[in-house]
């Protein structure tokens, strides 16, 4: 009889000991992946940061060089111009500085932002946080003007300048010179060989090159008039009673004028950023735009040439803050240097080291947050004030 013998064969498989090793193994890697994933993530946010503040804070400066380049000028005309103020600044609270025929370069001062001053920006850049008096200036409505108040925020500096859009091809109508010229000059209008084709209330500087009329525009068409100089909205309005300087014809220029603020401002989502108020169509028309988000301080020098025989008009004596300008000497102003800081809009990494950044000549501290942040700076001559021509 034969047998048949049965082998059972024995399974083998992960013991615990070997099963513990292989997790562990499993979730160092895991953990260095993760790891690697987080540094190249912390990388590319820090580096997209770095080259969105950067662009930012180029254009922002380029924004601002293009409009102080321009400030000052009076038409293309070689000698200074008598200007012819119609311009009812009375109408506006604190803006007679602004609208000054030869004002077309005014600031204010933050409290505490002077020069060698040292100071901390708030956690909270909230505009509501602010009043009138908090800024300073030399000119004859020291604190914030009215229109401008509530849209600043704290720490930051404001800059109003004027610059002049040429009108192309526009002149008086030859036939003015046909009236009187006393009735020419006493008329409220002025009769043009074309359309302006500027918006309502637009403020229009009109010269000759030997004088010159400053004034907010109430007429349409193929004329300019200069209102009957009540208060009105959208303001500043026209001084009544006050005539022409001169009889314009076809030796007319014309120019819309573009007059801005440009300050730190804060949206609706709770960011800031460096905005524009444009109130070259009226006060109570003005509007606001951001230019640059991310902008959250802005501090302003003044380069100051003092007159002769002190000083030559052509080369800066002293740099002053908005409230050491000489209260008459905006004009002498032939010189701007700005310092901004920009900061990325979401945060790029752990760190939160407070932050020390030299702005114009102060010190400004700048709690962490996580964000990127950096500083930008540039000196701008005025090119319309640093050579001038006397007829």
């Amino acid at each position: 009889m034969m047998r048949i013998s049965k082998h059972h064969g024995r399974c083998s498989g992960l013991s615990l000991v070997e099963l513990m090793v292989a997790i562990t193994l499993g979730l160092l890697l895991t953990a260095g992946m993760v790891q690697l994933f987080n540094a190249s993530k912390v990388t590319f946010q820090t580096n997209d940061a770095i080259a969105r503040v950067q662009e930012n804070g180029r254009f922002a400066l380029e924004t601002l060089k293009l409009q102080l380049r321009e400030t000052g000028a009076l038409g293309f005309c070689a000698g200074r111009v008598e200007i012819n103020n119609h311009l009812n600044a009375g109408c506006v609270g604190g803006l007679a500085d602004i609208f000054g025929a030869n004002q077309a370069l005014v600031g204010w001062e933050f409290s505490g932002t002077g020069r060698q001053a040292t100071y901390t920006l708030p956690d909270d850049l909230d505009p509501a946080t602010t009043s009138a008096g908090d800024w300073d200036s030399s000119a004859d409505n020291a604190s914030l003007p009215d229109a401008l108040n509530g849209r600043v925020v704290p720490g930051s500096d404001v800059l109003v300048m004027r610059r002049l859009l040429p009108i192309n091809g526009l002149t008086g109508n030859p036939s003015n010179l046909t009236l009187n010229v006393n009735t020419c000059r006493s008329s409220t209008s002025i009769s043009l060989d074309g359309a302006h084709g500027l918006a309502d209330n637009a403020i229009v500087l009109a010269t000759n090159c030997t004088t010159g009329d400053l004034f907010q525009n109430d007429g349409t068409g193929n004329s300019f008039r200069r209102g009957s100089g009540s208060c009105a909205a959208p303001g500043p309005g026209n001084v009544s009673g006050l005539n022409w300087s001169a009889c314009y014809a076809t030796d007319m220029q014309a120019f819309a004028v573009e007059q801005v603020a440009f300050y730190i401002g804060r949206n609706g989502d709770g960011q800031t950023g460096l905005y524009r108020f444009n109130m070259s169509n009226g006060v109570a028309a003005g509007a606001a735009e951001e230019i640059i988000q991310g902008a959250e301080n802005m501090q302003v020098l003044y380069g100051y040439s003092q007159a002769a025989p002190t000083g030559d008009g052509q080369s800066v004596n002293d740099w002053l803050t908005a409230s050491e300008v000489p209260d008459d000497g905006w004009q002498q102003v032939i010189a701007v240097r700005l310092a901004l800081s920009i900061r990325s809009p979401e945060r790029a990494d752990l760190d939160q080291t407070d932050l020390n950044f030299e702005l114009a000549q102060t010190q400004v501290t700048i709690p962490g947050d996580g964000r990127i942040r950096q500083p930008f700076s540039t000196t701008i001559a005025l090119r319309n004030r640093v050579l001038v021509f006397d007829n």
